[in-house]
């Protein structure tokens, strides 16, 4: 009987032992960490986020990150301020400039500063980090820097005898030329919304205009700029060059791939799209037409990665957002601008590996002759950012002056920065 005693407690002794040696070789599923993950891309670029989650959660067993992409036109509009108001918003998730300083107010962003490995954010262009700082904290990663262009349908413009547009009355005569019952002359974005903007802001640019005064304190908004540049974005839907409704995204080069439009302003997001849908279209791209005594100018826009501070494991997620593009490894970072989509990495190493791609095919016509044009995305607080949008719809739809949608949005902001 002492012997039997004696080998149950050796057995139970050495399966105690064999236990703990395996629980100290494995994580507990109890002791993983999950993240939430949304986005909004579609295609390939929702595939490289979602290859990007299993990379991450098959390289240790800490965290795992669940990933979720909404359409693109309900992912900004309604997904995240709703789920946000809600106590409900992911722990990651994208934020585009023109959304960023209201997410910033309201607390929303986790500071990343601790999180950058050592002499990474040197490697960064300094604008991006600015554009992403808020009350010296980094609140964002950026990571692509998106150029807006004019793309457009070469055979349509040869055979209305077009020449490519470089100023804007060659804009405007192109576009009413080029309009047909079946071909719009120039697609814009139509709905009210940060792309709104973010399209419109170049030709506000371009004759040296501006939303804010110098200090950023009070509206510039009842400028001469400004009224001209709303009064020519509003001739292109008053004179039927540029429809009001779309089949498809304004962001979509398939208006332009589809022939279905002349001519379209978006930006280099859509190079590889055009490469890989439409190879047997023949498409040009230009740098966005000027006014008479303007200059050059374009929009660098681009989603940055965010965290939500009220998340429970803030760490873990800013670690997968490095991890993603901050780290000191930039391959996540090259194949995502310059295979997965066309873009310009806000890391200088990032760019200088990429040569190749950035000096061929249409590809490089951004590089000669929009790249040092580009002006950042601004970001303004949320009434402002509405204020703007709805000036340019009137303007648009509304049967209103640039001089009236202008005098009453100056008063707006004005109010709203007083706010």
């Amino acid at each position: 009987m002492k012997r039997w005693k004696v080998f149950f407690a050796c057995s139970l002794a050495l399966i105690m032992i064999f236990q703990a040696g395996c629980s100290s070789s494995k994580t507990s599923s109890e002791d993983v960490v999950t993240l939430s993950f949304w986005d909004f891309h579609s295609e390939s670029q929702k595939d490289f986020f979602a290859d990007l989650v299993k990379e991450y959660n098959a390289s240790q067993d800490n965290v795992k990150i669940e990933f979720k992409s909404f359409n693109q036109s309900d992912y900004g509009t309604t997904k995240l301020p709703v789920a946000f108001a809600n106590g409900e918003g992911p722990d990651i998730f994208m934020v585009n400039p023109g959304d960023f300083l209201k997410f910033a107010d309201a607390g929303i962003l986790a500071d990343l500063n601790p999180y950058f490995p050592e002499g990474v954010k040197e490697d960064f262009l300094p604008a991006s980090i600015e554009a992403v700082t808020y009350e010296d904290k980094v609140l964002a990663l950026p990571y692509e820097l998106e150029l807006l262009a004019l793309f457009y349908n070469k055979d349509m413009l040869a055979d209305a005898g077009v020449e490519v547009p470089k100023t804007w009355d060659e804009l405007s005569s192109a576009a009413e030329k080029l309009t047909t019952d079946e071909v719009a002359g120039l697609i814009l974005p139509t709905d009210k919304a940060t792309y709104l903007n973010f399209i419109w802001y170049p030709f506000l640019w371009q004759q040296g205009g501006s939303v804010l005064t110098e200090d950023k304190t009070a509206s510039n908004f009842d400028s001469p700029e400004v009224v001209k540049a709303l009064d020519y974005w509003g001739s292109f839907f008053q004179e039927g060059s540029s429809p009001a409704k779309l089949q498809r995204g304004p962001w979509e080069i398939g208006h332009v791939g589809e022939e279905t439009a002349a001519m379209q302003i978006v930006g280099t997001w859509d190079v590889p799209a055009l490469e890989r849908e439409f190879p047997d279209v023949n498409v040009g791209v230009a740098p966005i037409p000027i006014p008479e005594g303007g200059k050059q100018a374009t929009a660098a826009g681009g989603y940055k990665f965010a965290v939500n501070s009220k998340s429970e494991h803030v760490e873990e997620a800013a670690k997968f957002v490095m991890w993603a593009f901050g780290d000191e490894d930039t391959s996540h970072a090259l194949e995502w601008c310059t295979d997965v989509k066309f873009a310009y990495s806000p890391r200088k190493s990032v760019i200088e590996a990429g040569q190749e791609t950035y000096n061929s095919g249409l590809q490089k016509v951004f590089t000669d002759e929009i790249y040092e044009t580009a002006i950042p995305e601004p970001s303004f607080n949320a009434k402002t950012v509405d204020i703007i949008g709805t000036a340019l719809q009137e303007v648009m739809f509304g049967d209103v002056s640039g001089e009236d949608a202008a005098k009453k949005a100056h008063e707006k902001i004005n109010e709203s920065l007083g706010n």
